[in-house]
């Protein structure tokens, strides 16, 4: 018997601000880019297992329509984390992602982001040939630490 998972209307809140203006192709991104635990096997098959923090970091990109309200509100954090770091308050957040079965049941993939800053500014283009991607902000954000749960 196949199974099924549906997604759609997914919610993503930075700092209790709700994102909706959201371009094409994968709007959000949430990678972990570190191992979560280091391991070295050595003479005899003895092996060492350490836990690595970084592991705890996520990559966050969002694929934001240049020139909206969402727009305005990430560079505007943006401005602030740029002209006084240490007094800068890290961005907090959450996605949920929503998933039915295909039988009405739907659950909740919920990610909680903590101590966010942004990585990287805002690349711009022109094109005069219809390249859709000038119409898109890519905002490359690094979080602390992330938490999975599903509900």
């Amino acid at each position: 018997m196949a199974i099924y998972a549906l997604t759609g209307a997914d919610d993503l809140f930075l700092n209790d601000y709700q994102f909706t203006e959201f371009t094409d192709n994968s709007t959000i991104t949430i990678t972990f880019p570190n191992e979560k635990v280091g391991v070295s096997t050595g003479k005899n098959g003895n092996t060492i297992y350490a836990e690595n923090k970084q592991g705890e970091n996520v990559q966050v990109e969002l694929r934001i329509l240049a020139g909206g309200k969402d727009d305005a509100f990430l560079n505007g954090l943006n401005v602030q984390q740029t002209q006084d770091l240490p007094s800068f308050n890290v961005i907090n957040g959450s996605f949920s992602k929503r998933v039915g079965d295909g039988s009405g049941n739907v659950r909740r993939i919920n990610y909680t982001l903590l101590g966010g800053v942004f990585r990287q500014n805002i690349d711009a283009q022109e094109n005069p040939v219809g390249d859709t991607e000038q119409g898109t902000a890519l905002y490359r954000l690094t979080f602390a630490s992330g938490q999975r749960a599903i509900s």
